[in-house]
């Protein structure tokens, strides 16, 4: 029988070969995954500098599918840039504390494994005349890339941060992000194009307007608390008047049956958060109770680093919503870092 014998090594053999052909490319292929995932990760910190507060997120960013995998560490400290600019120039001593504490969460990020950074600077720095210059000094002394970005380009980054975190469900979304100097209200259009509401009117400019405009704080001091329950209803009016200017296309859209308010940044998702208690969304009705409650007090009854803006951005906040008709506004805890840490064009 060596004929059988030898028909059962050679179908032995052939299979044993294709075993292993099978084996080497699973283990090509595994290997190859591998290798294209680990290309994918980096570790990343943005960076957001604001009028009055600097953020610092440090994330694991699969650059390949443009996500983030994992946030590590985030950090957030007042520099209020906005109130230390004269005749449009940031004086000398605001931009030496911004170096000293850019400095101290760039090395906070290096003790994560970050070797990338970028970051933007808004609307403060859009209005100060020597804010190149100083952007030249960052990247010089840290070796950070900060940009100064336009209105427009920070809606958008604030739009494409909600969306990483806003739930899938969700339709006809409105994104109102609120900072020390701007506001944005933005909507998603037909691709490429957003629907954008530029407001000048945002946290310290309301807290500047009400020192101004009512009469009851000398113009040395910085703070408009105790704003008082006789001056509510026209701290408010300046509030509705400035949100009467929100173009008409995205009034409509706001009035529409099902639109959604998303609310990110410091002011919905710190200020606004702590003073009412709620995670995940507020109403109208939440903020009044909140105003009612801290309208007659003084900072230190307020306390944090942000007292002097705390009750002020509710009323700012209200304005707004009575007069455009939102009923409620959704938390989404994103600011700008979100955008940044997952936009190729701050990575090339």
């Amino acid at each position: 029988m060596p004929g059988t014998r030898i028909k059962k090594w050679s179908f032995t053999a052939q299979t044993r070969f294709r075993l292993f052909i099978l084996v080497l490319s699973i283990v090509l292929i595994t290997g190859c995954s591998s290798l294209s995932q680990k290309f994918c990760i980096e570790q990343r910190a943005a960076f957001d500098i604001g009028s009055a507060t600097m953020k610092m997120k440090v994330a694991n960013v699969d650059k390949c599918s443009q996500s983030v995998i994992r946030v590590i560490e985030q950090k957030e400290i007042k520099v209020p840039f906005a109130e230390n600019t004269r005749h449009h120039l940031l004086n000398r001593d605001i931009r030496d504390k911004g170096l000293e504490q850019l400095t101290v969460l760039k090395k906070e990020a290096l003790a994560h494994g970050v070797r990338s950074f970028a970051g933007v600077a808004t609307a403060a720095f859009r209005q100060a005349d020597n804010t190149p210059q100083f952007l030249a000094e960052i990247n010089e002394k840290t070796g950070i890339n900060i940009r100064t970005i336009s209105q427009d380009e920070e809606a958008i980054l604030g739009y494409k941060a909600a969306m990483t975190q806003a739930p899938s469900t969700l339709e006809n979304i409105v994104v109102w992000d609120i900072g020390g100097n701007s506001m944005q209200i933005i909507v998603k259009d037909k691709d490429p194009y957003y629907r954008i509401y530029r407001g000048h009117l945002a946290s310290i400019s309301f807290k500047n307007q009400l020192l101004e405009k009512i009469d009851h704080k000398t113009a040395w001091q910085k703070s408009p608390n105790p704003i008082g329950s006789p001056n509510l209803n026209a701290a408010l009016d300046i509030a509705t008047e400035a949100a009467s200017e929100v173009p008409d296309e995205l009034k409509s859209y706001l009035y529409q049956t099902g639109s959604t308010v998303i609310g990110i940044g410091g002011v919905h998702n710190q200020s606004i958060r702590k003073q009412i208690g709620k995670v995940t969304a507020y109403t109208r009705e939440d903020l009044m109770k909140a105003i009612k409650e801290r309208v007659d007090w003084d900072d230190a009854q307020i306390g944090g680093p942000y007292a002097d803006t705390d009750v002020s951005n509710l009323i700012l906040v209200l304005g707004f919503m009575k007069k455009l008709d939102i009923e409620e506004v959704r938390l989404v805890d994103v600011n700008l870092t979100d955008g940044i840490l997952i936009d190729p064009s701050f990575w090339q």
